[in-house]
């Protein structure tokens, strides 16, 4: 078989990890590099104002949603593309496109919402960063398609380790927030040239060589396939894009309506919500099959169950999170930021109670997508981004931060309305096949609060 006929995905397979080694590594990985992103916010509350706190804070709000409608999800379409409609240099020519495009598309926004030179750089660069990070996902995307998941952990355990220690040493002895997110770029580069596109990563040879140097790992681009892919892949990029614009608008009002201080402020506090969402997305993909399995077979009274018990852990973790706010705020944020932080310690029992309700969203996301209900899903983040756009612009400019998480409260109650009326119908609808089975899970579901969709996780 010749090189040109040969599937581009082939690599030496090497003996097949356990199941259970590539969900520690994943495990690992993804703790680790959470936990890097959290410490870069926390490094940089430290050693700078929060003016530039508050700048880096509104480049992620503005980047974020725009590379993940440009990513497309197309690492979860290329390792579910069990029929190999394109391969993987296809796959790698779109990303790069499609990033190319994005940053451009943030370029022209910070011209229109004229921004200061200043803010307009690091905007630029927080797209770079995010650029170098979406290109690695396409490599993560060939390995995971191989069983290589240890070699995606390590990547990213070394990606955050390396960012957060060029953030930190840079921002201590510059306190510029450009030359901070300078350095995260740099280790990110760093980590996709020296790693993440070497073929003895891919198993493929035995000397380190980058793409350049092997087909198998080069972009291709060929107008016909591409615009395939992009028509399959452009509507899952519009789901994630709707998804986290929840994150994005309070920022934006907060930014143009109080300033970058009280952003940089919100940005710091609203992080410690993302302690609680690592035990949520742990549980929520460790019960996903099971919840998926037992709809799939009928057995509605197990997946209620089940539903129902991550639902109460999900409250359950907010309120924990609300009476500790409420007993330690002020001491919580004074350790972990500075003292300006800790003056708004009464917004935390606020933003742990949005918490709570954020949880059980995330939970009932799961169950949504395990019930196959992805339309629905759609409907729910648009209903969630017009409350939260109609609650801040009502609710910043005359109540300031708390009337921003306010926003965010009463968003999450309208998608949480809306997702029990969805997961009612939709049951109601099965029940009428068994309706012995639905007799026995709406009992209760029906004290159960039901929440936001849950993001389909991208790229």
């Amino acid at each position: 078989m010749t090189t040109e006929v040969a599937d581009v995905f082939a690599v030496q397979q090497s003996e097949r990890t356990s199941l259970w080694a590539d969900f520690s590594w994943t495990c690992i990985g993804n703790a680790i590099y959470a936990a890097g992103q959290f410490a870069m916010l926390v490094l940089l509350t430290k050693l700078v104002r929060p003016e530039l706190v508050g700048q880096y804070a509104l480049g992620l709000a503005l980047v974020y949603p725009v590379m993940m409608l440009t990513n497309m999800q197309l690492r979860s379409v290329m390792t579910s593309d069990h029929r190999r409609q394109a391969q993987f240099g296809h796959y790698l020519g779109l990303r790069l496109l499609a990033t190319a495009v994005a940053v451009v598309f943030i370029f022209a926004a910070t011209q229109v919402l004229r921004y200061p030179r200043e803010l307009m750089e690091v905007v630029l660069l927080v797209a770079a960063a995010y650029g170098v990070e979406t290109i690695s996902d396409m490599y993560y995307a060939r390995l995971q398609l191989h069983d290589r998941m240890a070699e995606i952990s390590k990547s990213l355990i070394v990606r955050a380790l390396l960012s957060v220690f060029g953030l930190g040493v840079v921002v201590y002895f510059t306190r510029s927030i450009f030359w901070g997110v300078m350095a995260i770029v740099l280790a990110r580069a760093a980590v996709l040239f020296g790693y993440d596109i070497c073929a003895r990563t891919h198993s493929i040879g035995e000397k380190p060589q980058w793409f350049s140097a092997n087909q198998a790992l080069a972009p291709r681009f060929e107008p016909r396939k591409q615009l395939a892919l992009l028509w399959r892949s452009l509507p899952l990029g519009i789901v994630v894009l709707l998804t986290t614009l929840n994150a994005s608008i309070p920022s934006f009002f907060i930014k143009h309506g109080l300033g970058e201080r009280d952003l940089g402020i919100f940005s710091a506090i609203s992080l410690t919500i993302s302690i609680g969402n690592m035990a949520v997305v742990s549980l929520g993909q460790a019960a996903f099959t099971r919840l998926s399995r037992a709809y799939a077979s009928g057995r509605f009274a197990t997946f209620g169950s089940l539903l129902s018990k991550l639902l109460i852990c999900g409250a359950g973790i907010g309120v924990c999170g609300m009476i500790i706010s409420k007993l330690a705020g002020h001491e919580i944020l004074t350790i972990l930021f500075r003292p300006e932080y800790a003056e708004r310690s009464d917004l935390l029992p606020w933003i742990m109670a949005a918490g709570a309700i954020l949880f059980m969203a995330q939970f009932l996301g799961y169950g949504m997508t395990a019930a196959g209900f992805y339309h629905s899903q759609v409907i729910l983040n648009v209903l969630g981004n017009i409350s939260l756009m109609a609650a801040c612009y009502f609710l910043v400019a005359r109540q300031g931060l708390l009337g921003a998480i306010l926003a965010m409260l009463i968003s999450a109650i309208v998608q949480l309305a809306a997702s029990a009326i969805i997961l009612f119908l939709g049951l109601r609808g099965k029940a009428h096949e068994r309706p012995q089975e639905f007799e026995v899970i709406m009992a209760p579901s029906m004290h159960v609060p039901f929440a936001e969709s849950e993001k389909i996780h991208g790229d």
